[in-house]
């Protein structure tokens, strides 16, 4: 991949916690990656009315980096930060050849 169209990106993950009886997730910064992103529209990132759904990117690396399933993306530096949410949840990673893609879901904290 060429450098120039990598991003930096931050990872997080979350540890569930109790919060007076109610749990709650606390994302704590694990990490930073370089990865391309890109927003791949094809007829599967319809919803059911039809319409193309934005939320969704695909990041794609052909390096090794410890970033797993329900982890946090986020684009801005969060290393610094002790409350934050992340941008983007990874839903998805399989391994394509020696690429790696990742598919990434707007995270609105639930």
């Amino acid at each position: 991949m060429l450098t120039k169209d990598l991003t930096e990106v931050w990872i997080s993950e979350y540890k569930k916690g109790n919060d007076h009886g109610e749990t709650k997730k606390v994302w704590k910064y694990k990490g930073h990656a370089y990865l391309n992103l890109q927003q791949d529209l094809n007829e599967l990132d319809r919803n059911s009315a039809g319409e193309v759904d934005y939320s969704i990117e695909n990041a794609r690396t052909d390096m090794e980096y410890d970033i797993k399933k329900g982890n946090g993306i986020s684009l801005t530096d969060i290393s610094k930060l002790s409350n934050f949410v992340p941008d983007y949840k990874v839903t998805d990673c399989p391994k394509i050849g020696k690429t790696t893609l990742y598919k990434l879901e707007k995270y609105n904290g639930d």
